[in-house]
This record gives C-alpha cells, structure tokens and sequence, in this order.
C-alpha cells in the first residue's frame, strides 16, 4: 500500500450517479479525520438536495431525513476510527494483509478489478472532478 493510500482523506463514499443527479456540493464530501458533515445544517442541505429530487407528493416515504444522513455519516466516521485504532493498536499491516489475502483467494487482477470498478462508481472528489485521473 503506497504512503499517499495510507494518509488519503476519508471520504463519505456517494456514488457517482447520486452526485449528479442530486447536485451536492463539493464541500460535503471532504471528510476528515474527525470531520463528519460540517454541522447539522450540511445534512440537512444534503437531505434536501435528494428529496428536491424525488416526487414526495406520490411517495412522500422516499423522504430523506437529516437525521438519516448524519448517522450514516457518524457510523462511516465510526468505522474509520475503528480501523484506524485496530491497527495502531493491534495490527498495523492488516489492511496490507487483507489485500494480499484477497489476492491469494480471488487472485490479483480480479481483486484489482473490483477495486477500480468501486474507485469509478463511489470515485474520491479529486477523481469525480476530473482534478486526477484514477490511474494516477
């Protein structure tokens, strides 16, 4: 795993067909560290966008709440917090390990082929604004 993999922004992983579609803005999605949605606000706007979007008149249950998006939000932060403890507590290379365990159950070229394919639907911000190619 290359260093700037290592020390990369974590990112609300959207995909790519929801940002354009619902039109969210950029700043949303540049999550880090310990940086979940700027306030309750930015959920909120985040929630409206989508439900701007949907036909709530006929199926007002697609409504998106605020409140739904932050614990989304709060349980991705959560999960990377995990991550990050495990291994500068127990096991520093278990994401190395665990990529080099898929390799050796699905093989390489298929386990890298899944990667690119999810780095293409749920792209980082700087690849979904065309600022770096993906094969950089």
């Amino acid at each position: 795993m290359t260093q700037a993999a290592k020390t990369a922004p974590r990112e609300f992983h959207v995909s790519r067909q929801a940002r354009d579609r619902y039109r969210f803005d950029d700043a949303l999605f540049s999550l880090r560290g310990n940086v979940l949605l700027a306030d309750f606000h930015a959920a909120r706007v985040f929630a409206q966008r989508m439900n701007d979007r949907r036909d709530l008149v006929r199926y007002p249950e697609q409504a998106v709440k605020a409140g739904q998006i932050n614990a989304l939000g709060l349980i991705d932060e959560i999960s990377h917090y995990l991550v990050h403890l495990y291994r500068q507590q127990r096991n520093p290379q278990v994401l190395e390990q665990a990529l080099y365990w898929l390799y050796d159950q699905v093989g390489q070229e298929q386990t890298d082929a899944a990667l690119r394919r999810f780095a293409d639907q749920f792209p980082p911000l700087a690849v979904y604004r065309r600022e770096i190619d993906l094969d950089d």
